[in-house]
């Protein structure tokens, strides 16, 4: 059951606890379901000595209990369990953390309940556990040329950056030469559109990544701040010129699935001692409900971001925002610290270099990437 750190935005401290939290919150669940006499297996014991193991990696021991993703979880984990159990009359069930065998299949769901016998015996969950509340909630994440793919090709069942033709064939996002062909056959008019944003990347990653100038972060900390701005917007544009022309009903069957809306997975979201757990939250079916039988999407960039509207003949269901940035991905060393003085010994992706404060990463710099995150607000439709 031990899982993989996910990258991301924000420090790796974070990161661990995060995962730990989907791991504590499994053995918490599973704990109580077998305290309340419904457990289909006593394996709480198990999950307990995988958190224990994944806070020990981290070295997050005393930060974890400290963390608001701790307290989320301790004020919502018993009623989360009642609430099955009351939709689940009779039944037996108990919980598995799945985050990094799912996430190797692309799917969304953290954690999964596996009931005992009858019907749907499997529910798959994401989980998003937020320090600030989930008003708005991040439903998937990309960079500028993935988000054209995910709305291309399929990726049902398949790692991260792998798509499926319609044809049934294979291939790696990062793979051009394959790419361009695939995309020649069925929408040569985005053509051009790949063409504007693969030379954005790589004069984004050729500066950042190789050039003398970027070794260190405070030689271009201001370009930085500027390029996610002016990029951002230029790509924003770029972005909903493409997705001009494809059809409207392509679009919203990406975004039905891309927000979980329509799917088989269900979400549970923690955040400020509350939770809304899809199996069992009314408002958030038909919120569902009504996404399922939407007619169409209407597409507009503001600034550095792409608004899409799921639109029914009533008007607006919901919107998602997807900011387009630059994510430094820990390029340059420590810069979330206070400044030190010569320098440190850091591990760098299993190879130990000495480097500056804000010095750049050797390996872990070749992670900087563009990046276009979702983000789905709750707050008018369902908290």
């Amino acid at each position: 059951m031990t899982k993989t750190k996910k990258q991301g935005a924000g420090t790796s401290i974070e990161h661990y606890i995060q995962d730990a939290a989907e791991i504590r919150l499994t053995a918490l669940m599973q704990e109580e379901a077998e305290r309340l006499g419904v457990a289909s297996k006593n394996i709480s014991s198990e999950i307990h000595e995988d958190f224990e193991r994944a806070c020990a990696a981290g070295k997050i021991q005393v930060k974890f209990f400290k963390s608001k993703y701790s307290a989320n979880i301790d004020a919502t984990y018993q009623q989360i369990v009642r609430d099955i159990i009351e939709q689940n009359p009779g039944r037996k069930f108990h919980f598995e953390c799945v985050e990094s065998k799912y996430r190797n299949l692309g799917r969304k769901g953290d954690i999964v309940i596996i009931f005992a016998d009858g019907e749907k015996k499997k529910l798959s969950v994401a989980v998003k556990n937020y320090q600030n509340g989930f008003d708005t909630i991040q439903v998937c994440s990309g960079t500028f040329n993935s988000t054209l793919n995910n709305f291309l090709f399929d990726d049902t069942d398949c790692p991260p950056g792998t798509y499926i033709t319609s044809n049934g064939e294979k291939f790696v996002g990062s793979n051009r030469v394959k790419r361009d062909r695939f995309v020649k056959e069925s929408h040569p008019e985005l053509l051009p559109y790949y063409i504007q944003l693969d030379s954005i990347n790589d004069d984004i990653r050729n500066f950042y990544i190789k050039s003398e100038e970027a070794e260190y972060y405070e030689n271009v900390e201001d370009k930085w701040k500027k390029d996610c701005s002016v990029v951002g917007t230029k790509v924003a544009s770029l972005m909903v010129e493409a997705l001009s022309h494809l059809p409207n009903e392509m679009i919203l069957k990406r975004l039905q699935k891309a927000t979980g809306l329509v799917s088989d997975e269900h979400l549970l979201c923690l955040g400020k001692g509350k939770y809304l757990f899809s199996v069992t939250n009314e408002k958030y079916q038909k919120l569902c409900d009504r996404v399922k039988e939407a007619t169409h999407v209407e597409i507009v960039s503001k600034g550095q971001s792409v608004f899409y509207h799921i639109c029914d003949d009533e008007g607006t269901i919901i919107s998602i925002n997807q900011p387009c940035t630059l994510q430094k991905n820990g390029a340059w060393f420590a810069t979330n610290e206070e400044k030190f003085p010569g320098l440190r010994e850091k591990n760098d992706k299993g190879k130990n270099f000495m480097l500056k404060w804000g010095q750049r990463r050797p390996r872990k710099s070749k992670e900087l990437a563009t990046s276009t995150n979702m983000y789905l607000k709750l707050k008018d439709s369902v908290v």
